[in-house]
């Protein structure tokens, strides 16, 4: 059985201009793959109404529907719509970018006109390989979720917990969290059918924290049922930054790709949502000291992308190509000799340490890293 090559990109937020310039520069590695997937980080339509308790100052995420077109000028075979944008314009705007992106032949996973629909996999067939996607959010709020007679997004909820590090009043607190049990069974379930419809399931996961380098303790249990049940890779975004990567049972767990590709916007712009008192810059930079800014945003401009090379028993080799934004948003590839190239490996093989499994070793090969080879 012949191999395939399926491309990964995580966030990805259009808006630039021209259109077609979000992706100029990453085309070639793009296109060099059988299939290609990304999350999607905007609606498009021209219905519905901002809703405020989404915690932004200004009116994001909304933008034409012609400007999906970008996506298919790719080729992009299937993208993810669950994300914590998915109701920011209500439930009409989330029916009408799935609905755009139908038009456009382009698969969607992850949100739909209903429940039913948003849990339905994408399943995709190349050189006789049958691939499955799914796609979930745990960074939203219950209005956004679809139901049974409303668009949305697919929940994977979590509880979260405070425990006082040492008995002080007001002394640092380690923050727990917990998989929402019946989401994470309906999850595990929704795998195991896919798998039975298919050769490989992938699973994309809109979760974590904006700008911190590790997972929540959620994230782990999730991706680990997932696997169990038959998954091969988990694909995680929305930290806005690259996380760890693990190995688990032969599968892979990237808990966060990175941003992709995003236009500039001004600093200051999205609030602490659902209350909106605080802007995201208060919570996640600090100054520690009179004049230095400690900015949790500096990995902002970095991602990837992630090369799977599969046939139709299993995943034989991943590999991330890592990206660099530009001043335009746009993701230029890395190459070996750069050195960003070399800082981006050094922190992923940092951030891997915080995870039980994590990898810490990676090495470059070409102008990609090595995560993953099956022995």
């Amino acid at each position: 059985m012949e191999n395939i090559t399926f491309a990964v990109a995580a966030d990805v937020s259009t808006g630039h201009e021209p259109p077609d310039s979000a992706f100029e520069h990453v085309l070639e590695p793009l296109r060099s793959a059988d299939l290609r997937f990304a999350q999607v980080e905007r609606l498009y339509s021209e219905r519905g109404s901002f809703q405020e308790q989404g915690g932004h100052s200004a009116k994001p995420a909304r933008q034409h529907p012609r400007i999906a077109q970008v996506f298919k000028n790719v080729p992009f075979d299937v993208v993810s719509l669950a994300s914590n944008h998915t109701g920011d314009w209500g439930p009409e705007a989330a029916e009408d970018t799935v609905e755009t992106f139908q038009r456009l032949g382009i698969s969607t996973i992850g949100a739909g006109r209903n429940i039913a629909e948003a849990r339905k996999p994408a399943i995709l067939e190349c050189k006789g390989i049958r691939i499955a996607m799914l796609g979930y959010v745990s960074t939203t709020l219950p209005q956004f979720w679809a139901t049974e007679s409303r668009a949305g997004s697919v929940p994977m909820r979590a509880h979260t917990f405070y425990e006082p590090y040492e008995y002080q009043p007001g002394a640092p607190a380690r923050v727990v969290t917990t998989p929402h049990a019946a989401d994470l069974e309906h999850l595990v379930a929704d795998v195991k059918l896919a798998k039975q419809n298919a050769d490989l399931v992938f699973v994309s996961l809109h979760w974590g924290v904006h700008y911190v380098p590790r997972p929540c303790d959620y994230q782990p249990v999730v991706a680990h049922a997932a696997i169990d049940a038959g998954a091969s890779v988990i694909l995680g975004h929305h930290p806005h930054q690259p996380q760890g990567i693990e190995v688990y049972k032969d599968a892979v767990i990237f808990y966060s790709i990175g941003n992709f590709s995003f236009p500039p916007r001004k600093r200051g712009h999205s609030y602490a949502m659902p209350l909106g008192e605080h802007l995201q810059q208060d919570i996640y930079s600090v100054e520690p000291d009179p004049g230095i800014m400690f900015d949790y945003r500096r990995h902002f401009n970095e991602g990837g992308i992630v090369f799977i090379e599969a046939d139709n028993t299993a995943v034989k080799r991943i590999t991330y190509q890592p990206t660099l934004m530009n001043a335009a948003g746009q993701p230029e590839p890395l190459k070996a000799g750069q050195p960003q190239f070399d800082k981006s490996l050094t922190y992923l093989n940092w951030a891997g340490k915080f995870i039980k499994g994590g990898l810490t070793d990676m090495k470059a090969d070409g102008n990609r890293y090595e995560v993953f080879v099956r022995g």
